[in-house]
């Protein structure tokens, strides 16, 4: 029992440290609550002695989703002669820098429908999901504003503020079925990149890539939007500008949409990706979930 003075590093006492940290560390572990564990969060933040609130989060979604419905809208508006490819690369790598950067702090969702199959998969507290959507929504209302301060009145209106229509000849049943597949899609990605496991380092590409290919798919259908952000905001610019800059230089061509048929069968690109998440957030639950967050 006694020790001379200067022998305190010990065998026992390394043995009696260590086991000390590890119970510590287990029980920091398990104090952990899962709804409060953001997808892209790591260890070093959950130990941070501030921690990233509610506000801060939802600061985080309306800034990532401003960038990210910007960069689309500017892409419709002026993009064309790059077609499908050009607007998939452009969604992609900027999903890909957004939830690199700001999916540590939020978890990087920018889309409602992705807050939405978290939640259901038991990641998100149900409280936090209208702010994150409100979020979401203002962000990409501003950023289609942006677009338009960014765009000539004649070369926004052509684009048609980069808002998400069907493809000519395309009835809704068509687009509703394309919407809820990419959705189910990208939710199904991510549900099992960022979300199911501790490693998620490649997480934001295979985000980005399979927002891309969602894009090249059924971008001639619907625009590929997964996303009631990406539809609501540019929608309602479009609705606001398009007719104001026709009214105001009436030699512009006639062939521009009007507000009302732009918003044509407009509800399937918010039944789509609610249906398209639940779905990806049941599979995840009921058999594709890891250990724990598995049911069956």
């Amino acid at each position: 029992m006694q020790k001379k003075l200067g022998s305190f590093r010990t065998k026992g006492v390394h043995l009696n440290l260590e086991s000390t940290l590890d119970k510590s560390r287990k029980f920091l572990m398990s104090y952990k609550d899962p709804w409060q564990a953001d997808p892209m969060t790591s260890l070093s933040e959950d130990l941070d002695a501030r921690p990233y609130r509610l506000w801060h989060k939802c600061i985080a979604e309306f800034v990532g989703t401003l960038v990210f419905i910007y960069v689309g809208t500017m892409n419709g508006i002026n993009g064309s002669a790059s077609g499908l490819v050009g607007a998939a690369l452009a969604h992609g790598f900027t999903i890909f820098a957004m939830v690199s950067s700001l999916g540590p702090i939020s978890g990087g969702h920018f889309n409602p429908s992705v807050s939405l199959a978290i939640t259901l998969a038991g990641k998100l507290n149900p409280m936090h999901l209208p702010f994150y959507v409100m979020s979401q929504i203002l962000g990409g209302f501003v950023g289609a504003l942006l677009s338009r301060a960014s765009s000539l009145g004649d070369a926004y209106s052509v684009g048609l503020g980069g808002a998400t229509l069907m493809g000519d000849g395309i009835t809704w049943e068509h687009g509703l079925i394309t919407e809820i597949m990419l959705t189910a899609i990208l939710n199904h990605v991510i549900l099992l990149t960022a979300v199911d496991t501790s490693s998620n380092v490649l997480a934001p590409l295979a985000i980005g890539l399979t927002l891309a290919l969602d894009v090249c798919a059924g971008g001639a259908v619907t625009g590929a939007s997964m996303n009631p952000a990406r539809s609501l905001g540019p929608n309602i610019a479009a609705a606001l500008f398009v007719d104001f800059d026709r009214r105001r230089n009436p030699f512009m061509l006639t062939t521009y949409l009007t507000a009302r048929s732009l918003w044509s069968y407009h509800w399937i690109y918010y039944a789509g990706p609610i249906v398209g998440a639940t779905l990806a957030a049941g599979l995840y639950r009921l058999f594709l979930g890891r250990n724990k967050n598995r049911l069956l």
